[in-house]
């Protein structure tokens, strides 16, 4: 019976994080305009390591991204990062 159950509940926790996982990732169209985005003249800087998941500084000035609530962006560290500006918790750190 033990055996039966473990074998339920694996796939649902995988099923999980494997949603997670998704809904974390920014669209493609959020992702290229983040890519495309002109660089501040002066280079933005913080000791804090940019972590998933982490917000961001304060002192980071966090642009909206046009017609796409939700989502917002930062070039910090000279790293491109999106964010979600409520929380300003990064999302996704753009290569």
């Amino acid at each position: 019976m033990e055996l039966r159950t473990a074998g339920i509940v694996a796939p649902v926790v995988m099923a999980a994080s494997g949603a997670f996982a998704q809904s974390a990732m920014a669209p493609e169209k959020v992702i290229t305009f983040v890519q495309k985005a002109p660089a501040p003249t002066t280079q933005v800087v913080v000791k804090e390591k940019i972590v998933v998941g982490e917000a961001l500084p304060e002192t980071v000035v966090v642009t909206p991204i046009p017609d796409k609530t939700g989502f917002a962006y930062a070039i910090v560290n000279d790293e491109r990062v999106i964010v979600e500006p409520s929380t300003r918790k990064v999302i996704q750190v753009v290569q």
